[in-house]
This record gives structure tokens, C-alpha cells and sequence, in this order.
């Protein structure tokens, strides 16, 4: 209960009290003891609650000033349990009146606390002496890191989880946090009145003193208070109790704690990326950080100056803009040579960070000390901020110890960073490193590492020219890790690794928000991953990115995004691949019977709840292109995705319950009887409403008049055709494959000059075909419905290599690789990718 202060009119009592007393309690002779005990009350209470006197002294006193004798335990029994005197606050009510404190001085409010039996002020040495014993405690209990990762959204307000890391997931800072969802973030103040107040302590607000004490000092116990507040924190930072932190903190403190994460997060981003070459240590001022911009706060979202997916074009012609011609990767045969011994070049001792040209590769010695500890380095220093150290609402000691001493942490932030960085040489240098350590702290350290989905954050980061699926290759790759992860993982919203995939598509290539992929998505803006381009045209360091950031728009705007290019279906195209590979290697089960997290509905009525497979989200991902999609969108590769996806024997006939109610109406279906009903994915193909459909551009309809054609094909082919015995027809290159395309040669061939193109061909100016006049879409589609061999450019003019009856291209023997290279496929050099600049050469993946 709060009132308005009142000094305490309480008698002052000096050490000649008991005599005064003793004048005004006269004791009869003849009075019965039972009621001594209640004439000496006053007495006892001055002495033993006021005065502080030990109970022997009391007693003592007593004895002699009154002749009044009695044993401890009666002396005991009256004070506690009888007139129920408390000498000293409990331990519980002094972290009642911290905490209330502690909330109130968030408002801004001072506080002050009355005992009520005693009317006096609890003394502030008392709460300060129980916020030190407080923080004398052992703290090994309280290191339990990542327990509490099922807390992250609050910390971060998304819905998308990067790991079980807080630092991972902080990829935008809190200047356009609130922009990123309906609800504007987590910013509200606890109230103090949602603390409990003890019932005997009475909490008020003392008067303003209108004059200032020296520099504005604060006192010995706010300075203590404020101490502990910041161990506290930490301490919920590194055992994952993100709610009681977010709440702790006002909303100052929330923006300077989430721009300062967003900062290290961009540190850890960069020195992943360019680990091993250029500057050696990235500070605040190689990173050209704004403190003045980041940390100003996003209006709330409904205001006229709020930030929206359609972001005005004014705002947009003032920044600078990436450019809409893609880089691309080429996997090739890595050929050993002995190098000629040289004097190795010293690296620029100053490299401008800002030019890579002039970036030389690092010393050995550079390389010290490792990315790991480097990152907890850095923390200790508060080099990567131009937020000082002190200005935190956090301590930064307890959490470096703690992470210090957390093995599995510390791996789980390295490779996570490596893995958003797209640095397949960082990853396996962190790979070996968790090799090398004792047996134990490396099981504990690689269940962590597993268990922080590092498949869907490979997936959600993609990038084709960086890595394409070098990453994917090397977490799935037992050589490697032994880490033994599934296909059917799922991460925090059910979602499986190739749901990631469907929803890399979407994101880098339509204006769809997560809620339309996902329900439980409703309050998200925006996709985790959308700072990196899959077609290498930004990442989270590029100027455009950072000009985006610093204007506090949440999302890429759908003028930066084109059509799902040629090097964006080869990235999905190479890591469903490389899924299939590892998944027969480790006898995993079918792919295409893992349920989908996308697109699930669940029906009111009989309580059913309705789930996709693989195909059938695709097919739905299809639509988001055709519906969502570029101007210039014409379902090529989409078209690409699902031969992939069938030529790695992914069932087509497979039937799921659908609601194309709930899919599609943009009414409340919540009152309707089950409309559901078994669908194949070429069934729900063609259900999709025609009113959708008659709205598409030419192009986009034959796209999708092909997907369905192939969807039909190949749902024909599979209930027509006897499938061999597992140990026969086994079909791909390097592992073992059922010939999934049926007797039919129309998929095989068709699967066939898709490769060849994604191989051979790339948009490189301006106004340049998307497609090479080598591959025609409409011919395709009039082979189709004629049930006509294939007739395009390179199966016309013989361009392409002999295939077989999978549409796999036949290649050299002895080659391991999982896919083919440009060199497998054509009969002769007709590609067009030999702009160097744009091109990454990356090792075949074996």
C-alpha cells in the first residue's frame, strides 16, 4: 500500500530511556506473572526491537530494574509467537522492497519504506547490506546457459529463432525492432504495484528536495541497487530468462541493450565473413556505426511516419539501391598441384576496409587467437560498440565468464556465425577445433551445436554465389562432424529444412508475409535471412543494407526483389540435392512423407488438423510466385524445383487433407462444416481458383500450365509403373537413386535441358532474357499437352550430352560429384557465365 510520506512521530529515545521507563511502569507487588509479561511489553519491545539489545541483555535488565525472572524460552514465546515482534526484516521482504524499488525507479519514482508497527523508516544500509549478501552467492547454479531459449521472442519480439543463442538472433537493431511486428515490440514497464508488498511495510514517496546534492550523486544504496540490477541481468542474459530481462529494464534501456546486440551480432557477422583476410580486428570504426541513428526509436506501427512493407518511393530514390544483376557460383574440380615455394606477401598493414581490392590474405599469425575466443574478446573490450561499457544496462563480466566457461555456447555463437557468414573455410576450421577437444566437453558441445537447427539456419542464410550448398554439404557430411542430423528436424515453429527452403523462395522473390505461410506467424513483418540475397546482390554488410537499416525500414523492399532467377533455383535445386544425397547414405526416411510445416489449417469443425507434404507445399509455394511474384515472373523455377524434388523420389500421388476453404477464402470459414478432402499435389494444382489464375500475366499462366502438366505426368507415371526391387534401377551419379521419372522420357529429358540451363546461362545486362533462347516455355508446354517429345533448343540442336532414363547426364567415370558440371552436360563450350567478377568457383561436392 502507497501513501503520501509522513515523517515518523515516534519518541527519540536516548540511553536514559529505560529509566524514564522505568518511572512510568510501576509493578505491584502481588501481580500475577502472567500479567508482569504484559505491563513489561513496552519495555521488552524498546530494548530488544528498538534498541537492538541482545536477548541476554534484555533478560538481564530486567532482572535487575524489576526483579522480573524468566526463562529464554518464555521470553522467546511472548516476542515471537505471542506479541509477534520482528527484531530484523526477513529475507524475503528485503527482496520484496529491492524489487519494488527497483520497478518504481524505472518510472521514475523514489520510494521510501515504513514499518507500520513501529513507524519508523526501513534504513537503507539494510536493503544495500542484503543486495551484497545477494550478490556473494554462488553463481554456478545460475549458469545453466540456453535453458531458457524458448524465451528468445521476447527478448528479440520475433517469432524466428536462429539457434538457441540471444546473440545470433539480433540481426536488426531496436531502431527498426518495433517495425517488424503488428505488435511494435515488447515495451511496456511492469507496474510496481505487481509486486507484492509485505503487509506490515507501508511504501511512500518521500518529498522532492529541491536542492541538487553535488554532481547529481546517487546514493551509496542506488549505487548498489543499480549494481546488482546489472549482475542480475546478466545473469538472465546467460541462462536465458529473456522475459525477466526484458522486463528489468525500461524503455531506454531496452534500446541501448538491443542496438549494442545488433552491433555485436554485425561483428560477429563480418569477422565471420571475412575471416582470414583484410583487417584483422573489425572496431566500431571500420564499421562505420551511427550510434545516433541506430538507436533512434521506430514510430508505432499505424502512425503516419510508420514504416510498411510499401515503402514510399521518395524514401526509397534516396537510397542507395543493389544492383538487379545476379552473381552466380560454379562448382568445378579442384585439380592438386605442388606450389612453388614463394616468400609469402606481409598483408597491408592498414587495408582499407572499405576496398577489398586492396585486402591481402592473412599471416598465420592472424589467426590467433581463434574466431571463438576472439568473439568473447571482444566483448571485453567493447571495441565492435560506440555504446560505452558503461552506459549498459548489463554487466558484461559475469557474461564473458560464464560463456567462457560454457564450451557448448561458445561453439554453438562460432559456427553459427560461420554458418550465417557463409564461410565454408571458418566452418571447418571450427569443426576441427571441436574435434580437438576432450570427448566430453565435445559430445556436450555437438548436442548443443544440434539442437540449435543448424540446417535451418543454413537454409534461412543461403547464398548462392557464397556458398550454394557447401554449407549444407559440410554439416551433413559424416567426414566432417558426426553430427548426424535428419531431414525430419524441425526448428521452434515446426518448420522442416526444406520448408526453409520453400520459404527462401518466397521471401527473396514476392511481397508474401510470414502469416501467409504460417498462422502463428500473424504478428511478423518480416523473414529472418531477408539481409542476405540469395542471388549475391547484398548482405548484411552492404551499403544499401545499412542505408536500409539506418532509415529503419524492417523489410527488403519489393523493388530490390526480381523473378526466382537461375542462380537462386540452382542454390535450392543444389541443396534438395545434397538433402537426398546424405538422407539414402544415412538410410534416413523418405523424404517426401515428412509432413510440411507450411501452410496448416486447422478445421473448426471436427478439430482436424490439416497438413501438407512436401509436394503439396511446393505446389502452394508455386502459387505464392505466381500470385506475389515479379513482374517478370514466369514460373521456370518453380517448374525446376519440382522435377528436383521428383527425380529425388519424392511420391507424387501422395494425398493430404486440404481445405481449399481455409486456403483460399477470404471469408471467416470458422462456421463451416469440414470441407476437407483428399488432394494429390496435382489435384490442388488444379483447384486453385480460376479467379486467381485469369488475372496472371500470359507467361506466368503457361508456367503454371506446365508445373501442372509435369505434377500430372508424373502422378500417370508413378500408379502406372511396377517400381524395381531397391537393389535394382538404382540411378544419380555417385549414390544410390530408384528412377523415379516412370517409363515416360518426357520428365527425364525435360529434368535434362533444365540442368543444361541452369548451367550454361545468365542474365548478364539489363534487359537480357531471364531465359536463354535455348529453352522455351510455351514448346515445352505444347510437348506436353500433345504428349510430344520435349522440343527445345538444346534437345533440337543436340546440344546436350546423352542422358539416361533418370534425366541424370551421363558423365566421365570414376567422377564422385552429386550434381553435373557445365562440362558434363554440353557437347560443345556455349555458356555465357564467363564474367569473372561475378563469379565463385566453389569445389564439387562430393
Amino acid at each position: 500500500m502507497e501513501s503520501t510520506y509522513v515523517p515518523p512521530d515516534v519518541m527519540e529515545l536516548t540511553n536514559d530511556a529505560p529509566d524514564d521507563m522505568a518511572t512510568q511502569i510501576q509493578i505491584e507487588p502481588g501481580t500475577p506473572f502472567d500479567k508482569k509479561w504484559d505491563l513489561l511489553k513496552p519495555v521488552i519491545q524498546q530494548l530488544y526491537i528498538d534498541e537492538g539489545k541482545k536477548l541476554a541483555d534484555v533478560m538481564e535488565t530486567l532482572r535487575l530494574r524489576y526483579n522480573f525472572i524468566a526463562e529464554e524460552t518464555q521470553y522467546k514465546y511472548h516476542i515471537n509467537r505471542k506479541w509477534k515482534m520482528k527484531k530484523n526484516i526477513t529475507t524475503s521482504k528485503k527482496e520484496a522492497m529491492c524489487r519494488i524499488r527497483q520497478s518504481r525507479a524505472l518510472v521514475g519514482r523514489s520510494t521510501v519504506f515504513i514499518e507500520k508497527q513501529r513507524g519508523t523508516n526501513v534504513e537503507d544500509k539494510k536493503l544495500r547490506r542484503h543486495l551484497k549478501e545477494t550478490m556473494r552467492r554462488d553463481v554456478v547454479a545460475r549458469r545453466n546457459v540456453g535453458d531458457g531459449a524458448q524465451e528468445l521472442k521476447i527478448l528479440s519480439g520475433s517469432s524466428f529463432l536462429l539457434g538457441n543463442s540471444a546473440f545470433l538472433n539480433w540481426y536488426i537493431p531496436h531502431g527498426i525492432f518495433r517495425s517488424t511486428t503488428t505488435r511494435g515490440g515488447s515495451l511496456s514497464v511492469p507496474s510496481p504495484m505487481s509486486i507484492s508488498t509485505p503487509s506490515d511495510i507501508m511504501v511512500a514517496t518521500p518529498p522532492m528536495n529541491n536542492a541538487n546534492s553535488p554532481n547529481d550523486a546517487l546514493s551509496p544504496f542506488t549505487r548498489t541497487q543499480n549494481f546488482k540490477g546489472e549482475v542480475d541481468r546478466a545473469y538472465m542474459f546467460v541462462t536465458g530468462r529473456y522475459d525477466a530481462l526484458v522486463k528489468s529494464m525500461n524503455p531506454e534501456e531496452k534500446i541501448i541493450m538491443s542496438n549494442w546486440l545488433h552491433q555485436f551480432w554485425l561483428f560477429g557477422f563480418k569477422t565471420a565473413k571475412y575471416w582470414g583476410r583484410g583487417p584483422r580486428d573489425w572496431t566500431a570504426e571500420l564499421m562505420r556505426l551511427d550510434l545516433s541513428q541506430a538507436i533512434s526509436p521506430a514510430p508505432l506501427p499505424g502512425t503516419p511516419t510508420s514504416t510498411d512493407r510499401t515503402t514510399s518511393q521518395s524514401t526509397l530514390k534516396s537510397l542507395p539501391k543493389p544492383s538487379s544483376l545476379c552473381r552466380w557460383s560454379i562448382h568445378c574440380r579442384i585439380i592438386a598441384y605442388e606450389p612453388c615455394r614463394s616468400r609469402t606477401p606481409s598483408p597491408d598493414p592498414d587495408p582499407d576496409p572499405t576496398d577489398e581490392s586492396t585486402w591481402k590474405p592473412w599471416p598465420s599469425s592472424w589467426s590467433e587467437p581463434p574466431y571463438q575466443a576472439r568473439l568473447h574478446n571482444s566483448l571485453e573490450s567493447n571495441d565492435f560498440s560506440d555504446i560505452k561499457s558503461g552506459s549498459l544496462p548489463i554487466a558484461i563480466p559475469p557474461i564473458i565468464k560464464v560463456l567462457k566457461e560454457s564450451k557448448d555456447q561458445e561453439v554453438v555463437e562460432a559456427l553459427g556465425f560461420s554458418i550465417m557468414a557463409q564461410n565454408i573455410d571458418l566452418l571447418g576450421e571450427l569443426f576441427s577445433n571441436l574435434n580437438r577437444l576432450p570427448r566430453l566437453e565435445r559430445e556436450i558441445a555437438a548436442g548443443s551445436f544440434r539442437t540449435s537447427n543448424p540446417l535451418h539456419l543454413a537454409t534461412t542464410f543461403v547464398s548462392g554465389p557464397r556458398g550454394c550448398c557447401q554449407i549444407v554439404d559440410h554439416l551433413l557430411n559424416p567426414e566432417c562432424n558426426n553430427l548426424n542430423f535428419r531431414l525430419g528436424d524441425r526448428n521452434s515453429l515446426g518448420h522442416t529444412v526444406l520448408d526453409n527452403l520453400m520459404i527462401a523462395i518466397l521471401k527473396a522473390h514476392t511481397s508474401i508475409l510470414p502469416s501467409m505461410v504460417d498462422d502463428s506467424l500473424r504478428d511478423e513483418k518480416r523473414f529472418p535471412g531477408e539481409e542476405v540475397d540469395i542471388c549475391g546482390r547484398w548482405d548484411a554488410d552492404s551499403d544499401c543494407i545499412r542505408a536500409l537499416i539506418d532509415a529503419g525500414i524492417p523489410t527488403i523492399p519489393f523493388a530490390w526483389k526480381h523473378k526466382f532467377c537461375h542462380t537462386s533455383i540452382q542454390a535450392i535445386n543444389h541443396c534438395i540435392a545434397q538433402f537426398i544425397c546424405y538422407n539414402e547414405v544415412l538410410e534416413d526416411v523418405n523424404v517426401g512423407e515428412i509432413p510440411s510445416g507450411l501452410f496448416q489449417k486447422l478445421c473448426v469443425s471436427c478439430g482436424r488438423q490439416m497438413q501438407l507434404y512436401p509436394l503439396h507445399a511446393l505446389v502452394l509455394t508455386g502459387f505464392g510466385l505466381a500470385q506475389f511474384g515479379h513482374k517478370d515472373e514466369d514460373l521456370f523455377g518453380i517448374v525446376a524445383i519440382l522435377l528436383s524434388m521428383l527425380s529425388a523420389g519424392m511420391n507424387p500421388s501422395s494425398s493430404a487433407n486440404i481445405s481449399m476453404l481455409a486456403l483460399f477464402s477470404e471469408e471467416d470459414s470458422s462456421t463451416s462444416a469440414c470441407d476437407h478432402e483428399e488432394l494429390t499435389p496435382f489435384k490442388l494444382a488444379k483447384r486453385i481458383p480460376e479467379r486467381f489464375i485469369n488475372k496472371w500475366p500470359a507467361r506466368v499462366q503457361v508456367g503454371w500450365s506446365v508445373f501442372c502438366q509435369v505434377l500430372w505426368n508424373a502422378e500417370r507415371e508413378w500408379e502406372t509403373w511396377d517400381l524395381p526391387s531397391p537393389t535394382k534401377e538404382r540411378h544419380f551419379i555417385s549414390y544410390r537413386r530408384h528412377c523415379f521419372f516412370g517409363k515416360g522420357r518426357a520428365l527425364a529429358k525435360l529434368w535434362a535441358a533444365i540442368q543444361t540451363e541452369l548451367l550454361t546461362y545468365r542474365r548478364l545486362e539489363e534487359g537480357d532474357p531471364w531465359i536463354s533462347p535455348n529453352f522455351d516455355m510455351y514448346a515445352v508446354l505444347e510437348s506436353l499437352i500433345n504428349n510430344r517429345p520435349i522440343s527445345v533448343g538444346l534437345l533440337d540442336k543436340e546440344m546436350m550430352n546423352r542422358l539416361n532414363r533418370c534425366g541424370c547426364l551421363s558423365v566421365p567415370e570414376g567422377t564422385k560429384h552429386i550434381f553435373p558440371r557445365r562440362e558434363d552436360v554440353s557437347k560443345y563450350y556455349f555458356s555465357n557465365l564467363e564474367d569473372w567478377s561475378r563469379t565463385t568457383f566453389l569445389e564439387d561436392c562430393d
